[in-house]
């Protein structure tokens, strides 16, 4: 074949693949013989057209793989032969596609920061390929700087205002408003959206945009209004029901309306499997690219766990683990849904074996009646190692406890110096971790004491209330389980250290944490401060923390045979709370008490009173 014939045979097939005559340009591309430098060329697209034409079988897994053999030959090639790096960019740039594809992001960043070092000498039509590629790349893992400057030459090849510049001009807009979005530069982001608007019209891109924007203003009725003016349809491939239900999911979440948020995000999870089965068979590149799966499944876990369903919350979210396994606060997430249904489970056995907080039988009659107190507050621990962490994904204590030592790992240490930012995918890098350290310790150490080991517990809750950047009912909870592991250590009077007033007045009034709790915020999104409560049902403040430090004072102190201090302090405390507010645990101190003190008939009366106040329902609705 001659040197024109090569030529023209090139441009037949270029115009083949150009129009998606796959076949056609593949039986084209086999009759070529050609230079070796060519040949290599030719394979590549050989490649190319093998996977995109119709009927084929081939994964994209197959594809990386075929692309990388070219490499190989390419570098061997190198050896042999001056074959510079700029050869290599269009093979490059489809090896870091089909890492983008497939969602291996920091794979397809490397190769791409290559190629955008040899920019300059590419034709213009792949440098705006790869630009845009990688920018895609670092607004998909939260990379605000390295977007930032890429957007930037960007703008620079863009102000020559040729043909091809005009084409991209709705998509650079488009970025730069994700840009800004993620930088919470909500100026610059409102500027940009109306040019995306006056570029590209009322899109479903741009809608969804705008949209985005109101949510980040925390303006979710007009967010919501936004979503449903969109077009059901997108000129790209996204599965616009998929994102719609997805959004309406997190607005509701962040609404506090949680129930709403598990219908919508069930809903979207329903739509995203329609349309993985609806993607064009025989290429599933697009199946990869409409697939968000685990990012809505990480997305309904979270909000399964705020709706008071932490069974179903463990099952998501276990699964989103295998996917974001490099994200500490979803370990913690899944140690929460984990404690939240063994404490479940023990409320239900509690409401199933006793009609009364407090009283669990009454047997006999006459001068033989007897009552029988219940002692089932919760169930006993048993006792457990700290070598039994390889279990299986099962909802309890143990597997709790190695999802919070694993989300510990993946934190830098606590004396680290220096600006943090720890990836947290699908969700925004973390760039301040104290609150996720202490609620990571007070959880480690509510699972190490309900699993009979006080002196695994006792580290992580002196770490605890030591860590002066914590919020300050963490610090306090750090105290109470410190506490109570040294209480089960036998070391009563490094216990009464640990709830004496003058401890506690410390903390509470320490300068660093002064009126912070860990609240439930956009960031982290949600946590829950005592573990086993769920934030949706109950928020854990300063001053429920203090009750509980008050009653294993008490407590204390009637282990240490002090009743008159233990019995002056509980009558001080309770005299602040109505009777519909008074705890079981606080009757029963005072009933034992009354008891120890020989005062029967007046902890009689007491079990009377407590009964008529605080009976618990038999039954749940």
């Amino acid at each position: 074949m001659t040197g024109e014939e090569t030529i023209n045979t090139v441009e037949i097939a270029k115009g083949q693949f150009d129009e998606g005559r796959y076949s056609e340009c593949l039986t084209t591309l086999n009759s070529m013989k050609t230079s070796t430098a060519l040949n290599i060329k030719v394979q590549l697209n050989i490649i190319l057209c093998t996977y995109l034409k119709k009927g084929s079988e081939h994964d994209l897994e197959w594809l990386l793989e075929n692309l990388y053999s070219v490499e190989g030959k390419m570098n061997k090639e190198s050896e042999e032969e001056e074959i510079d790096e700029v050869e290599k960019a269009v093979l490059l740039y489809n090896i870091a596609l089909v890492h983008f594809q497939t969602k291996n992001f920091d794979k397809a960043v490397v190769i791409l920061e290559k190629l955008f070092k040899l920019i300059e000498p590419l034709e213009e039509g792949l440098v705006y390929k790869i630009c845009f590629l990688l920018v895609e790349c670092y607004l998909s893992t939260y990379q605000t700087e390295g977007a930032a400057i890429v957007v930037y030459y960007l703008d620079k090849q863009m102000s020559a205002k040729s043909a091809e510049s005009e084409m991209h001009k709705a998509r650079m807009h488009q970025y730069k408003t994700r840009l800004f979005a993620q930088q919470k530069c909500l100026k610059a982001c409102k500027r940009e959206i109306k040019n995306v608007l006056s570029v590209s019209g009322t899109t479903a891109s741009s809608l969804f945009l705008k949209s985005e924007f109101e949510y980040l203003r925390n303006n979710f009725k007009k967010s919501c209004k936004l979503l449903n003016s969109a077009p059901k349809t997108c000129p790209s491939k996204e599965h616009i029901p998929t994102l719609y239900y997805n959004n309406f999911g997190c607005m509701h979440f962040k609404m506090k309306k949680y129930n709403l948020g598990v219908l919508y995000l069930s809903q979207a999870l329903e739509a995203n499997t329609k349309a993985v089965k609806a993607a064009p068979q025989g290429c599933n590149s697009t199946m990869y690219s409409i697939n968000h799966h685990y990012q809505i499944l990480y997305n309904y876990g979270i909000v399964l766990l705020h709706a008071g369903q932490p069974k179903a919350a463990f099952n998501c979210l276990s699964q989103a683990a295998t996917v974001y396994s490099r994200n500490p606060r979803l370990w913690l997430r899944i140690a929460e849904c984990a404690i939240g249904v063994v404490k479940q489970s023990q409320e239900i056995e509690q409401i199933q074996n006793c009609k009364s907080s407090t009283v669990k039988a009454i047997v006999g009659s006459g001068i033989y009646r007897k009552t029988i107190l219940n002692t089932n507050f919760q169930n006993h621990p048993k006792k457990c190692s700290a070598g039994l962490l390889s279990e299986d994904p099962t909802p309890s204590l143990t597997y709790a406890a190695l999802c919070l030592n694993n989300a510990l790992e993946l934190l830098p240490p606590s004396n680290s110096g220096g600006p943090v930012n720890i990836s947290a995918l699908p969700a925004a890098p973390l760039k301040d971790v104290s609150k996720l350290r202490a609620s990571i310790l007070c959880n480690q150490a509510y699972v190490w004491l309900g699993l009979g080991d006080p002196l695994q517990a006792l580290k992580p809750a002196q770490e605890l209330f030591s860590l002066t950047s914590a919020p300050v009912n963490l610090r306090l909870l750090g105290s109470v389980y410190a506490a109570e592991a040294l209480i089960l250590l036998n070391r009563n009077n490094e216990a009464t250290n640990c709830l004496a007033p003058e401890f506690v007045g410390a903390i509470i009034n320490s300068t660093n944490c002064q009126n912070k709790t860990y609240e439930d915020d956009a960031s982290s999104t949600g946590s829950s401060p005592i573990p086993g409560k769920v934030p949706a049902n109950q928020e854990t403040t300063v001053q429920d923390v203090h009750n509980i430090i008050i009653l294993n004072s008490v407590a204390l102190y009637c282990m240490k045979r002090d009743l008159n201090r233990a019995k002056r302090i509980l009558a001080q405390h309770l005299s602040t709370l109505n009777d519909m507010e008074v705890p079981a645990q606080a009757t029963m101190l005072l009933v034992y008490i009354e008891l120890r003190q020989g005062n029967t008939e007046a902890a009689l009366s007491i079990l009377k009173q407590q009964q008529i106040n605080l009976q618990l329902p038999t039954s749940t609705t």
